[in-house]
């Protein structure tokens, strides 16, 4: 795995955060290095880095006025770790996707998979817009869409594109739009309940499939009263939790601070205790009943069950000796094998041709 960098005649070692054996994969893409490259010549303006995934933008231009908005818990330590990696300061300005920008000059943002995420951010940058204000978006070219020229012309008057390098591209954003007014929250109906969720959360308008497998099979029984939902998305395993056991009171940890914004408008603060956070920080070990999880293998682009391995191991150490750990998973990625390494047994509660329900025991 490839981890010096040169840019502009200095050195940097980056590495990815979370960790990872896949010696194929970077702590930067050639679409970074594109955007550096077209702003390079940039003095005194302030830059609002977008989707900096592992950090290349902070170091690179750790010597300019920055501010990153940030969506992952692995993404802020990613980096702070590669700050820390290079001896550069780690007072980063840090916003989510729904805080305010005073005044956006120059946004550099790597395009998500999510479209809706990535019109989040441009209504974000529009609010704080003026008339000069620049916005600078890279894409590997594999992963164009048309899609991204018609959002981006909802908010901008003038979208222009560069010429590929490496397989990389950008467009150019100027001139924006100051009329906008939209609502960024999807409304979704669950067996007559309503819930809400911000854009660019998993699933967008509806209950993603796998999750709907898990509900079907989910039985909380009354002794069940601690409930730890892992990777916990808007909110809706909890939600089901506690109509099914009024007594139960439910901790949400995801590693996505939309996901945990959005849970927040659909569970009782009373009951719910929410942690943005991708390895269970926070979280008391022997203390749950019941753990609960549909956990991602999906991360942007890329397909990586090494993240997932990992929190099991910690959903372990955080499950009382009686207690029992229950998710949902599809079925090719064979997660049995590594759950019986963990738990003394692994049920198979629900089974269909693309999910498996597993149920595990300490």
């Amino acid at each position: 795995m490839e981890k010096i960098l040169q840019i502009n005649s200095k050195e940097f070692e980056l590495i990815r955060y979370p960790e990872t054996n896949d010696n194929a994969l970077r702590a930067w893409s050639n679409a970074e290095l594109l955007a550096l490259d077209y702003v390079k010549d940039y003095k005194g303006r302030k830059f609002h880095l977008f989707n900096d995934r592992f950090g290349v933008w902070n170091c690179a231009l750790h010597d300019k006025q920055t501010e990153t908005i940030w969506t992952y818990a692995s993404q802020k330590k990613a980096i702070n770790r590669n700050l820390e990696r290079n001896n550069l300061a780690t007072d980063i300005q840090f916003k989510t996707p729904l805080d305010n920008l005073e005044v956006v000059d120059v946004a550099l943002i790597k395009i998500p998979k999510s479209l809706e995420l990535f019109e989040l951010f441009l209504n974000q940058i529009v609010q704080g817009s003026y008339e000069d204000t620049e916005v600078v978006c890279s894409f590997m070219t594999k992963y164009f869409s048309s899609a991204y020229l018609k959002i981006a012309s909802q908010y901008f008057e003038n979208v222009s594109q560069t010429k590929a390098w490496k397989k990389a591209r950008l467009l150019i954003l100027k001139e924006p739009k100051s009329d906008i007014q939209k609502e960024f929250i999807n409304t979704i109906t669950w067996n007559d309940h309503i819930l809400k969720q911000y854009y660019g959360v998993f699933s967008s308008d509806k209950i993603d499939i796998g999750t709907q497998f898990l509900l079907k099979h989910l039985e909380v029984a009354n002794r069940e009263i601690n409930v730890l939902d892992v990777a916990s998305g808007n909110g809706i395993i909890s939600h089901e939790v506690l109509l099914q056991n009024e007594k139960a009171n439910v901790t949400l940890v995801d590693d996505f601070n939309l996901a945990i914004e959005s849970s927040k408008l659909n569970l009782p603060r009373t009951k719910s205790k929410f942690i943005c956070t991708d390895t269970i920080e926070g979280v008391e070990e022997n203390n749950y009943d019941l753990i609960l999880s549909n956990p991602p293998f999906h991360f942007e682009h890329e397909n990586n069950i090494e993240v997932t391995l990992r929190l099991f191991q910690k959903i372990k150490s955080c499950l009382k000796k009686e207690g029992r750990f229950v998710m949902v998973a599809n079925i090719h990625l064979n997660y049995k094998t590594h759950l019986e390494k963990l738990f003394s047994k692994v049920l198979v509660k629900g089974k269909n041709a693309k999910f498996v329900v597993y149920e595990c025991y300490c």
